[in-house]
């Protein structure tokens, strides 16, 4: 069975409702309050036809007053109240549209009251009601069209039972009326429908755009994920470094960390490097167990790793039994390493602890973190070593890894 395009985009799912479902729950807002200044224009319209009445039918002016006064004008109050329903806004438009077929029943009911050669002339203004049905009202297409033959059988119902109504006189009113159904309605379904396209597509750009960005937020997260070990990378470091320095808390104590796998490179060259991919990536799961959720771990080299914890009261004694829980944490894994003494893989570490100021940065740290893991090989690898202060003399230590921005992993 064939169904116009507008039916079958209404029912097509989208998530977990129907668009029907979403799209009036979307549109409520700024639909309820063009529907109220709508009603309220149409009922001052409607109200004020009752000078009109009198006007041109003076016969019927009592039953005007009372019809619309004690029927229509109780609905209309009904209906603002409807208005402030928790219901959805289809539910508000139907009740609006049911309201405007009552108020053509009550329009019809006080003509046929009149015996006045007018009437023939002004039942003519019924043809209005089809018109606030579909292009000013602009209900649903589904609900205009019911509405509209409902409000043309009523009109054509009570044309014959007008005074002075001839067959003439109803096929020249019909020759107005018919045609103004057809094309109110035409222009009602590609209003609906034209509405219904533009918020798909809306829908569309806003659900791309979202995608666009959370796919924009997982780059950004990966662009600071260093792909073999799942730590921060470089470029991470970088970012977290610039925001230091940007909110620099003199309350706050930093404790560079700096970890190096010992004979790293023997062990490449004995075990190959998918063993030493798989090395590193235990080591880095190793260092990453032992730290809290707001330390900062990154690798920070080839096979160096680094740990930046941020506190307000960082403790030397703290720091270095933490340093040397990550080294045992190492040595428990029993990676093998034949080439070494140990026959074990083994970290060393260098620790330093500071604050950064206007005149310190945290690559100053790090380079006296440096420093003392220098000192930790120095003195046989397999160690922690502390640095007491920035380092001065690393201009004739050998050349190694520090902050570089640029160069991320």
């Amino acid at each position: 069975m064939y169904r116009p395009t507008y039916y079958q985009q209404l029912s097509t799912r989208m998530g977990a409702m129907t668009v029907r479902e979403k799209y009036d729950i979307d549109r409520h807002d700024e639909r309820i309050k063009t529907l109220r200044l709508l009603t309220t224009l149409l009922a001052i319209f409607y109200f004020s036809y009752t000078l009109v009445d009198i006007y041109l039918l003076p016969d019927i002016a009592l039953r005007s007053v009372l019809l619309r006064g004690l029927v229509m004008l109780p609905v209309t109050f009904f209906l603002f109240a409807y208005y402030k329903r928790p219901v959805s806004i289809r539910r508000k438009e139907l009740a609006a549209v049911l309201v405007i077929c009552l108020s053509t029943v009550v329009w019809c009911a006080i003509l046929l009251g009149s015996e006045n050669e007018r009437v023939l002339s002004y039942f003519y203004a019924g043809l209005v009601f089809l018109m606030v049905l579909t292009i000013v009202l602009t209900p649903p297409f589904e609900q205009s069209l019911y509405s509209s033959l409902f409000v043309f059988a009523c009109l054509y119902s009570s044309i014959w039972f007008l005074s002075g109504a001839t067959s003439i006189y109803v096929i020249n009113h019909l020759s107005l009326g018919a045609p103004m159904l057809v094309l109110t309605l035409i222009a009602n379904y590609r209003f609906s429908a034209e509405s219904l396209r533009l918020y798909l597509e809306n829908v569309s750009v806003e659900q791309l755009r979202e995608e666009l960005a959370a796919r924009n937020a997982e780059l950004e997260r990966i662009s600071h994920i260093d792909p073999l070990t799942g730590l921060t990378n470089r470029r991470g470091l970088a970012r977290y470094a610039d925001d230091l320095q940007q909110h620099p808390n003199a309350q706050h104590c930093i404790a560079a960390i700096i970890i190096d796998v010992d004979h790293f490179k023997a062990f490449n060259d004995f075990y190959g490097h998918s063993e030493g991919d798989n090395c590193l990536r235990d080591v880095a799961n190793a260092i990453r167990s032992a730290c809290r959720s707001d330390d900062v771990v990154c690798r920070f080299g080839g096979e160096e790793f680094l740990i930046v914890r941020s506190d307000q009261s960082t403790q030397t004694s703290h720091v270095l039994a933490f340093a040397e829980n990550i080294r045992s944490k190492v040595v428990e894994l029993a990676i093998p390493h034949q080439p070494t003494q140990e026959k074990k893989v083994t970290i060393s570490i260098g620790v330093y602890i500071g604050t950064l100021g206007t005149d310190t940065e945290l690559g100053q740290l790090i380079k006296s973190a440096d420093a003392a893991l220098y000192e930790a090989k120095r003195q046989g690898r397999n160690r922690v070593r502390l640095s007491q202060q920035l380092s001065d003399e690393s201009s004739h230590l050998p050349k190694r890894s520090t902050l570089h921005m640029d160069n991320p992993l």
